[in-house]
């Protein structure tokens, strides 16, 4: 996983560049530009899960709650899931970031 430094308190959404999809059953994340690493994206429910919750801006310890809230997760595991999520989108463009 490449490590991509997260600001304290920084709040995150979803960008422009990229859409999801949920097709035939797939959560799919699609990038609307050819200048992406890869311009499709599997996502697990819970990925799609937190994708949606992405559509205004949020914190990662919001997501964090939601997750704990929604699936039968230990918050340290929820904690470890997000930051990764968030990583591996910092990491494709497709999530802004901004200072709380």
């Amino acid at each position: 996983m490449v490590a991509v430094d997260r600001i304290v308190g920084a709040q995150y959404r979803r960008g422009a560049r990229h859409v999801y999809r949920h097709v035939a059953g797939e959560h799919l994340l699609i990038a609307l530009h050819r200048d992406t690493v890869a311009p499709m994206f599997a996502f697990t429910p819970t990925a799609a899960f937190l994708w949606n919750h992405l559509d205004k801006w949020t914190t990662e310890i919001t997501l964090v709650e939601q997750i704990t809230e929604r699936f039968e997760v230990t918050p340290d595991q929820a904690a470890r899931d997000v930051a990764g999520f968030l990583e591996q989108l910092s990491g494709i463009g497709a999530v802004e970031t901004r200072e709380s």
